[in-house]
């Protein structure tokens, strides 16, 4: 198979498409994830995926498999669950002493910490 620029990068966008698109709710199959990382100019094989996921679990994602009609994967844990995301967002926004700027700002980064699917859900 022929190597993009991109391609030794494969893991790492492998591990951000689990971080920003994977939830509880929001799973990806293998052929999904096939398409996230070509949106990344990274082609993959589908068996590459399966030894991919594992070195993921083994840096230490949890990454758990879902299965129905077809097996599909999800980020489980974060460093943070919603509920204490969204207090310290509302923290950060009732704050007197943090310009409006700086509280933008933090917020824009603690969303970061949660899939986009649940960002309208933190603030």
């Amino acid at each position: 198979m022929p190597t993009s620029p991109n391609q030794r990068m494969k893991l790492l966008y492998l591990m951000k498409i689990f971080i920003e698109q994977t939830d509880e709710e929001n799973t990806l199959t293998v052929k999904e994830l096939l398409t996230a990382l070509s949106e990344y100019g990274i082609i993959a094989e589908r068996k590459s995926i399966y030894s991919d996921v594992e070195l993921l679990r083994l840096y230490g994602l949890d990454i758990e498999m879902h299965r129905s009609k077809s097996c599909s994967y999800y980020l489980a844990s974060r460093l943070f669950e919603l509920p204490e995301l969204k207090l310290l967002v509302d923290a950060v926004q009732s704050s007197r002493f943090i310009t409006n700027r700086k509280s933008s700002e933090l917020i824009k980064k603690l969303s970061s910490l949660t899939s986009d699917h649940r960002l309208s859900e933190t603030g």
